[in-house]
């Protein structure tokens, strides 16, 4: 196709070259499912985690374990 050619096509082939470049353009690859994937596990941690961290009780019980495990203190 020449230039010409290109410069005088017509608005419906200019929409069906739209149509086109948007469908390659929303590929949407293996690839790009895994890295959705784990971005959502990413952010579920996360949640997790901060609801563990709100939960009081469950606070009290590592804040136990920590002391329990760390050396009793020498008395001079």
């Amino acid at each position: 196709m020449t230039n010409d050619r290109k410069k005088r096509k017509g608005a419906f082939r200019r929409l069906i070259d739209a149509i086109a470049a948007w469908e390659n353009a929303m590929d949407y690859t293996p690839h790009h499912y895994h890295l959705e994937r784990v971005g959502n596990l990413e952010r579920e941690v996360l949640l997790l985690r901060n609801e563990l961290r709100a939960i009081p009780a469950l606070n009290n019980v590592s804040d136990r374990a920590k002391s329990a495990s760390s050396p009793p203190a020498v008395a001079r």
